[in-house]
């Protein structure tokens, strides 16, 4: 349901005119309309991109406190952004000299300890020292015969050595030569524990005021947003009278009229309400029951209704629980979205609750619909044995099944059928097509099931051809009750003898169904009935060829009927075998349920640990079919309703989001 709303228009001096928005804000129940952005050198613009940094800082503080906030007064959001930006601005440096020293010590470490100084002096006397790395193989020993080698170390294949020499020399020998590090490896390692202590300190520091800054960064957020709405709001005024007068414009709930009224009246403006442009934009505002304000967050994944149409989200929540639980269908997965729910519920922020509420009303629709498919954690009740005993037998007699019947019977009495399909062919055998088929439900019901507890409902279970045609059933009934909602809708917008087209083929698709599926189902006499049915098609094809498009003549409107005609017959059976998709996903997640019970039986025969290994893959092979199968449950009934629903229902969306004028916080 959308929320009635007014428009207003308030007319103010330029010298009242902040006392007037100030006002507005206040009440926090107007919507402005928006006639023009900022330009993106205003001031506001400006602020909106240190906005931006407020927010990534915020991200990354949520991050390192893991949520904590603390309730000490918050300091200036400035300051602290300037300090946290210092501290990781200076972490971010050291962090970089320590990957530059780690490179330096890593190069000076097979070098040893030395004296840089010594070395130095040795250069004056006419005497140096020149460093060579090589691969060990390469090392040459008749090079210590012509020079003195000194190795110093042996690291990954690699021989560090240094050669003595006079100044005037140039060692031969074929090695890498090496630069004489500037410090010891030692040397450099200490300022690495230098930089690492200092980075230490910098985190603590940062982990330890999280929590405060925290506080202060989301005041400076709220604080920027809301001085950021206000400048904007207030260049949303047209300017008259050379910018002596300024005129703003705004929507209100019908509910909160009396506000805009008080406003009016004690301020110095003048304020009216006036009717919406044609074509004009109009805020929706949504306002449902309990249990369709749950599926409203659905509903705004797509599009939220134009204010002058009917808003489809209180219409599709029961087809979309529907269809979630048919495409899950599974009874103990439902249960587990039902307990979890209750678990996890009183652990969550309020604002949260409602999603939760949401996942366990699709857990109930699992479970009826896991009940109708006869499926419980892969387990198919169906085929949970059947035979014919004689308390069976007694309990026919007494729901009338004929004397003949179950004479006939008697030849299967007390024989095990793993599978319905495999009774029902043995009795259908014996008792004959019609016979069976007429006493079908008595048979399949006191047929006794290895577990006693499903007596009383197995018979209510549907095979997997009877799901299919349940699928394509609800289809199309959805797909009807979207074009009722069409009528109502296309009635609403533009008047009601637009809609007279689709009353027409609503009242083709009902006639059809009525009489050929009450014929069939020899609930009464065609023949009698004849001259109403004929009668109906007629007023039907009149509707639809002659009053398609109101206006036009008989034969623009007959041409435009046929053309229709074709896109809607052929979209109907498109939409119709969409629906199929539900049958598919439910049927794919009882088996795969299946496939992993199967699997994990098999580890049962492994001694001693048989009995763990059958637990673990069970609980994972559910646990992934559980995930699998909800992100199809809730994708494919989104796609139903957006698609088909919504196209069959006529409707357009693009309505804007309702979004008054009001103070964020206290302080602002």
């Amino acid at each position: 349901m959308i929320a009635e709303v007014k428009k207003y228009v308030f007319l103010v001096y330029r010298d009242d005119y902040e006392n007037l928005l100030e006002r507005l804000r206040e009440a926090g129940v107007v919507h402005i309309v928006r006639k023009r952005s900022l330009d993106e050198s205003s001031h506001a613009a400006r602020e909106m991109r240190f906005l931006k940094q407020y927010r990534s800082t915020l991200r990354k503080l949520s991050e390192i406190s893991q949520g904590e906030k603390s309730s000490e007064n918050p300091q200036d959001p400035k300051e602290v952004l300037s300090e946290y930006e210092s501290l990781t601005g200076e972490a971010e440096e050291l962090n970089h000299r320590l990957v530059l020293l780690k490179y330096e010590e890593e190069k000076a470490r097979p070098w040893g300890e030395f004296d840089p100084n010594s070395i130095e002096k040795l250069g004056g006397s006419g005497w140096q020292i020149s460093l060579f790395v090589c691969p060990e193989k390469k090392f040459n020993r008749k090079w210590s015969e012509n020079y003195a080698v000194e190795v110093i170390a042996r690291e990954k294949g690699r021989i560090y050595f240094a050669v003595v020499h006079k100044d005037i020399e140039i060692p031969e020998i074929k090695a890498e030569p090496q630069d004489l590090p500037p410090r010891t490896a030692n040397a450099v390692r200490a300022e690495i524990n230098e930089c690492e202590n200092r980075l230490k300190e910098i985190n603590d520091k940062i982990k330890t005021k999280a929590p405060y800054w925290i506080s202060s960064i989301e005041k400076g957020i709220d604080d920027l947003m809301s001085r950021f709405e206000y400048t904007e709001t207030a260049e949303q005024a047209d300017r008259y009278a050379e910018d002596n007068l300024y005129l703003l414009e705004g929507w209100t709930p019908v509910a909160d009229e009396e506000k805009v009224h008080k406003i009016i009246s004690e301020s110095d403006c003048y304020g009216f309400a006036t009717e919406p442009e044609p074509g004009e934009k109009i805020p929706v505002i949504l306002r449902n029951n309990k249990f369709a304000t749950l599926f409203e967050p659905i509903s705004k994944l797509f599009a939220l209704p134009d204010y002058r149409e009917l808003d489809l989200t209180p219409f599709f929540a029961p087809f979309f629980m529907l269809f979630f639980g048919f495409c899950l269908g599974d009874a103990g997965y439902g249960l587990i979205f039902i307990i979890a729910g209750f678990l996890v519920k009183r652990k969550l922020d309020k604002k949260y609750r409602p999603v939760i509420t949401l996942a366990q009303y699709f857990g109930i629709a699992t479970v009826v619909m896991g009940i109708v498919s006869g499926t419980f954690f892969g387990i198919n009740l169906i085929d949970s044995g059947y035979t014919l005993t004689e308390q069976s037998v007694m309990q026919m007699k007494k729901e009338k099944v004929p004397e003949n019947l179950v004479a006939v019977l008697d030849p299967i009495k007390n024989v095990h059928f793993k599978t319905r399909q495999s009774f029902s062919e043995e009795v259908e055998k014996l008792a004959g097509p019609q016979l069976f088929k007429q006493y079908k439900k008595s048979i399949l019901k006191n047929a006794e099931p290895d577990a006693s507890i499903l007596r009383s409902v197995r018979h209510y279970m549907l095979d997997s051809l009877n799901l299919f045609y349940l699928a394509i059933m609800i289809g199309a009934l959805q797909i009807i009750f979207g074009m009722i909602l069409r009528i109502v809708n296309i009635s609403k917008m533009q008047g009601f003898k637009y809609s007279l087209s689709t009353i027409g083929w609503v009242l083709l698709i009902i006639t059809l169904v009525v009489f050929k599926g009450g014929s069939a189902a020899k609930l009464f006499d065609a023949a009698s009935l004849q001259p109403l049915y004929y009668g109906l098609l007629i007023i039907s094809g009149i509707l639809i060829f002659f009053f398609n498009n109101p206006g036009k003549n008989l034969f623009s409107q007959a041409g435009k009927g046929i053309w229709d005609a074709y896109g809607i017959i052929t979209g109907i059976f498109g939409d119709l075998l969409s629906y199929i998709r539900l049958f598919a996903l439910g049927i794919s997640s009882s088996i795969l349920g299946f496939v992993f019970n199967q699997i994990s039986v098999q580890f049962l025969k492994v001694p001693y640990i048989g009995w763990l290994l059958f637990i673990v893959l069970l609980l994972i092979g559910h646990t992934l079919n559980i995930a699998i199968s909800t992100l199809g449950s809730f994708v494919h009934p989104m796609r139903l309703t957006f698609v088909e629903f919504y196209k069959n229902a006529g409707f357009t969306g693009g309505g804007i989001e309702y979004k008054p004028f009001k103070l964020k916080n206290k302080n602002t």
